[in-house]
């Protein structure tokens, strides 16, 4: 026992035993009475798709700027032509519309200070539940109305679509087992002097126990009849928000941290010839081990499912035997639905 005390005490373990399988009503839906406050960070590309994804933010750079939402059960000025709604939010100076029921989320119309939209047709935000590998598209109409004067036709379609899944690793704590989703919302609005197509594409990271995204990045493009495109790209982080299970897997690397039900450590890190790995299980249980490139492409298979017992395990990895380059990798250990992602360098 004191020798196994000894070998935790050197070890750093990150788990989760929870999964963000699929947005659901009861825990994803947008909740009367929630303020959030997002921080906006210079903007980072989204990454891969597919299942088993890591993607490492941990650099991501702060600008100070914060932005407050708030969502309510009765709007704070009606908006003409919209009925039928029962929630909405403000956020960043837009009021949005919405109906919400325990299978869909649309949003029925929205303003900003001159800016009326009314959708005669709505937009289909989200269905509950909605799984990794599911998508839909919603095509929509709506009216703009500028000043009470100027009215514009707008349509377009958005799409929807769970497209991967896998670990998040952020500053100050790693995530496993998070859902991305991604919209693409196309729109065209004509009006007396000019046309203007807009194109809109978000990724939108949900984690278990989190009930709003915990990171968000938006490009918004603009093409006017005569004008050049014009090109938003912008991204924010939303972590004040309660976390109402285990969500949060570990702190990253050096931040040590001790778990009783799986350790890992691997060295040396940065390392030239070769890279050891260890981890000690209390109990048995299957175990796979994972080699992913900077980008989070999977690369090769370390160690197919075994069944382990309890104590320690080791193994080493050659660079030669993976064809390693000096660079960043991740290695993915996967302890029955345990997961621990361990960033290693290749010098």
């Amino acid at each position: 026992m004191k020798k196994h005390i000894v070998l935790l005490s050197l070890l750093i373990s990150a788990f989760s035993a929870f999964s963000q399988n699929s947005l659901t009503y009861k825990n994803n839906a947008l909740l009367p009475g929630d303020a959030n406050t997002s921080s906006e960070i210079q903007y980072v590309t989204p990454g891969n798709s597919g299942t088993n994804q890591i993607w490492d933010f941990s650099r991501i750079k702060y600008t100070g700027t914060d932005n407050s939402s708030r969502i309510l059960s009765t709007a704070t000025t009606k908006l003409a032509g919209v009925s039928e709604y029962n929630i909405l939010l403000n956020e960043g100076g837009y009021e949005y519309y919405f109906n919400l029921t325990s299978e869909k989320f649309e949003e029925k119309g929205y303003t900003l200070k001159d800016l009326t939209v009314v959708y005669s047709d709505p937009l289909l935000k989200m269905k509950y539940p909605f799984a990794y590998g599911e998508s839909f598209t919603d095509n929509w109409t709506a009216t703009a109305l500028f000043q009470n004067v100027t009215k514009i036709e707008l349509s377009g379609d958005y799409t929807v679509t769970a497209d991967a899944t896998g670990d998040l690793i952020l500053p100050d704590r790693t995530i496993s087992k998070v859902l991305r989703i991604k919209t693409e919302k196309n729109s065209i609005e004509v009006n007396v002097c000019n046309s203007t197509v807009a194109h809109f594409l978000r990724y939108l990271w949900y984690a278990p126990g989190y009930r709003y995204p915990v990171l968000v990045t938006t490009v918004s493009e603009f093409k006017t009849t005569g004008q050049e495109p014009k090109i938003t790209k912008t991204a924010a982080v939303n972590l004040q928000q309660v976390v109402v299970s285990d969500a949060i897997t570990a702190l990253p690397d050096p931040q040590p941290s001790i778990n009783m039900d799986i350790v890992v450590n691997v060295y040396p890190n940065p390392f030239t010839e070769k890279l050891s790995y260890n981890y000690f299980l209390r109990k048995q249980m299957p175990v796979t081990i994972n080699l992913y490139d900077i980008t989070g492409k999977a690369m090769n298979l370390v160690m197919n499912t075994q069944t382990q017992q309890e104590g320690i395990h080791q193994g080493e990895i050659n660079p030669d035997d993976y064809s390693l380059t000096p660079g960043i990798y991740y290695l993915r250990f996967t302890f029955e639905n345990k997961v621990i992602v361990k960033k290693i360098v290749k010098m």
